[in-house]
């Protein structure tokens, strides 16, 4: 069994993977409340997170539209099964720049995006959290063009 400071250390390592990892981490409730926001979705979105926690996806981002992705995410909640976007269906869910020097033909940054279930230790689905990937470079190289 770990000691306290082993402990609390994987913890520190834990958070600091979270916010330095090279994909979008967000976590969302059932009403859509943001109470993750990684800093990779800082970085790309140019939204801090004290801007976006405490608020639901649908006030940040108004132009995602809610009945499909409250549809997306339902089976999530409900059967505790993953939910994808991927770039070629919809480009993107979150419209972030590109930053990506290689890339730089496209405007926006392409995204799969992965709707994981967080399952409680009670076996409920009360949160989601959504893993955004960066999928221009994918995207550049099967011809797709972004110029929106």
């Amino acid at each position: 069994m770990l000691s306290l400071p082993a402990e609390f250390e994987q913890f520190h390592w834990m958070v600091d993977m979270v916010q330095h990892v090279d994909l979008g981490l967000i976590v969302l409730d059932r009403e859509y409340t943001i109470h993750v926001w990684n800093g990779f979705m800082v970085h790309h979105s140019g939204k801090q997170s004290h801007e976006v926690i405490g608020k639901t996806l649908f006030e940040v981002f108004p132009e995602i539209p809610k009945e499909w992705f409250v549809a997306k995410s339902r089976p999530v909640f409900n059967l505790g099964c993953r939910s994808f976007l991927i770039w070629r269906q919809r480009p993107y869910l979150f419209k972030c720049r590109n930053v990506r020097p290689i890339t730089q033909q496209a405007s926006f940054m392409y995204q799969n995006v992965t709707l994981n279930p967080m399952t409680s230790p009670k076996g409920t689905v009360d949160y989601l959290f959504l893993a955004v990937e960066d999928a221009t470079a994918e995207a550049i190289a099967e011809g797709a063009t972004a110029n929106n």
